[in-house]
C-alpha cells in the first residue's frame, strides 16, 4: 500500500481525529489523480509548502514567485505574514498552471487575481467545500489509507521533513505553526523512528 503504520496518531473519521499522513509515493499518486489543473496546483502548493488551506485558496498571482510564495498576515491563521521558499517542482508545477489560467480565462493573470477562483468568477476564491469534494471524489477510486483530508497534504510535510532530519524550527518556517509544541504534534512517529532512536544510543 505504500504507507508506514501509524503509532499513536488516529486517522480521522467522520471529521475526528487527525488527517492521514501520507508517503511521497503516496502523495504522487494523488497528485497524478487530481480531476483538474486547479486541485492538482491546489494540492501541490500545499504539498510543498505545508500550507494550510483556506490560506491557499486566497492565494493571489502577486504573491506567487519563482523561488517563493507569501502567505499573507490576513489569510493566514496566526495572523503573521510567512515567506515560503519553494522549489524546482512545485515552481514548474504553478507555471504550467498559468498557462492553465490564462487559457481558461483569456488573459495572463494580474498581481491582485485570485490563483484559484471560484466557479463564478474571478472576484472569489474556491470554496474549501468545493475543493474537499474534489478530494473525496478522488479517493474513491485510488487505493490510499483512510482517513485522508486536505489537512494530510499540511502534516505529510512536517512528518517528512522531521524523518528526513529537518529541524522542528526549520519546518515551523513552512507550515507557520506558532510554537514548537503545536508543531510537535503534527509529526507522526513510526516504528522505524524508534529503532533509528534506539540505534542512537546503542539500544
Amino acid at each position: 500500500m505504500g504507507f508506514s503504520r501509524q503509532v499513536g496518531i488516529m486517522p480521522k473519521t467522520n471529521g475526528s481525529g487527525q488527517a492521514r499522513t501520507l508517503t511521497p509515493d503516496d502523495l504522487e499518486r494523488l497528485l497524478n489523480a487530481a480531476p483538474s489543473p486547479e486541485q492538482r496546483c491546489l494540492w501541490a502548493v500545499m504539498r510543498w509548502t505545508g500550507s494550510r488551506v483556506t490560506e491557499t485558496l486566497k492565494l493571489r498571482w502577486g504573491a506567487i514567485h519563482d523561488d517563493h510564495i507569501v502567505f499573507v498576515k490576513q489569510t493566514t491563521k496566526t495572523r503573521k505574514t510567512r515567506e515560503v521558499k519553494i522549489g524546482e517542482r512545485l515552481n514548474a508545477e504553478l507555471q504550467l498552471y498559468r498557462e492553465h489560467w490564462a487559457q481558461r480565462h483569456g488573459r495572463q493573470p494580474r498581481p491582485k487575481d485570485l490563483a484559484f477562483p471560484g466557479r463564478f468568477g474571478l472576484a472569489e476564491p474556491m470554496t474549501r467545500q468545493a475543493a474537499d469534494l474534489a478530494l473525496r471524489q478522488t479517493l474513491n477510486g485510488l487505493e490510499l489509507p483512510t482517513g485522508i483530508s486536505l489537512h494530510s497534504f499540511r502534516r505529510s510535510l512536517a512528518t517528512t521533513m522531521a524523518q528526513g532530519g529537518a529541524s522542528l524550527r526549520t519546518i515551523s518556517r513552512f507550515t507557520g505553526h506558532a510554537s514548537l509544541d503545536q508543531l510537535a504534534r503534527y509529526v507522526d512517529v513510526t516504528p522505524n523512528d524508534e529503532l533509528a532512536a534506539l540505534a542512537l544510543i546503542g539500544g
